[in-house]
């Protein structure tokens, strides 16, 4: 069935959720964790992208992040994609590792942050790793020690959260402390919201792609989806190909058309392959499977491709 796509706000903070294949596990070690840390600090790096909340539990992951324009779909296929190469690779093992696409909530930055961070520092606790707040603050896989100065992690920020609970670091630990006690003894609203986003199944009509804000912010982010859909729509209706892009592409940078599919490095070709794997991924929307197809190569080489060339476009100046 043909699926819905994510509502996404650049600017806006959001609670992303994946999930193991039918609540199997996604970690076998500790040197596991680590390598999900390791990769999704690379994808911060690069994405430009602020961590506030995160935890691994046993068969899935939460992140509460403030995304800019850098498309969060791109930023989860590379993170989950290499995650489950690395995970089948050594468990030598085929199949698929995540239970679809990754879940996503946008949120109003005005209360709903500290409610989405609170809610997924306190998940080792409701799934029964952690006993309580206290124990929590040592664990090692879940931002809660971050915030309290138990664990160091530079890629998760402290000092915007910290500056909502109090002006110095001791207040501002101390009352946040006090705000995650008070969701464990009286649920918040937002946590029904937060378990349907989670537990939804996923389709064209049945989407798991929530907003949580005021009214005039949830208008606004249903009203930039719906034109990014039409905009979509236009390009399907227009035909619009991955072909057609190379020819296009090929003409501006006086590369023949015929050999685009080669591959070449340090040329004119080489460039124009980037800029064209980028142009149909990320401004018209074409699958990345797509893109790799027309190429003949994998999906993270197509990746690769498509990031390398969004620069390219900006070092020449370019627009399609």
């Amino acid at each position: 069935m043909p699926r819905k796509a994510r509502i996404t706000v650049a600017g806006a903070v959001h609670h992303v959720m994946s999930r193991g294949i039918e609540g199997n596990s996604i970690f076998r070690t500790d040197e596991d964790r680590w390598f999900l840390k390791n990769l999704l600090e690379k994808n911060l790096r690069k994405s430009g992208y602020i961590l506030y909340a995160w935890s691994f539990m046993p068969n899935h992951y939460h992140l509460v992040l403030r995304i800019n324009t850098y498309p969060l779909g791109a930023f989860m296929r590379i993170v989950n994609g290499r995650y489950a190469q690395y995970f089948r690779k050594n468990e030598e093992k085929q199949g698929y590792l995540f239970q679809g696409r990754y879940k996503s909530i946008v949120s109003q930055d005005q209360m709903y942050i500290e409610e989405l961070i609170r809610y997924v520092h306190l998940n080792p606790i409701r799934g029964g790793i952690c006993k309580d707040v206290a124990s929590l603050a040592l664990y090692p896989w879940c931002g809660h020690a971050v915030l309290m100065g138990k664990a160091v992690w530079a890629f998760q920020n402290q000092r915007d959260i910290l500056r909502r609970y109090g002006k110095d670091k001791k207040s501002a630990r101390k009352n946040y402390e006090a705000f995650l006690r008070a969701g464990l003894e009286k649920e918040p609203g937002i946590n029904s919201v937060l378990r349907d986003s989670a537990n939804q199944t996923e389709s064209i009509h049945n989407t798991s792609c929530w907003v949580i804000g005021n009214k005039d912010f949830v208008q606004q982010a249903l009203a930039n989806e719906y034109a990014e859909r039409i905009r979509i729509s236009k390009y399907a209706r227009q035909g619009i190909t991955v072909d057609k892009i190379a020819r296009k592409v090929c003409s501006k940078l006086n590369v023949q058309h015929l050999d685009i599919k080669k591959k070449s490095r340090g040329n004119a070709r080489s460039d124009a392959r980037k800029i064209i794997a980028y142009l149909a991924n990320r401004h018209f929307q074409i699958p990345l499977i797509s893109v790799a197809r027309y190429f003949n190569i994998s999906s993270p080489s197509a990746s690769k491709m498509v990031n390398l060339g969004e620069k390219l476009m900006d070092d020449l100046g370019l627009s399609y």
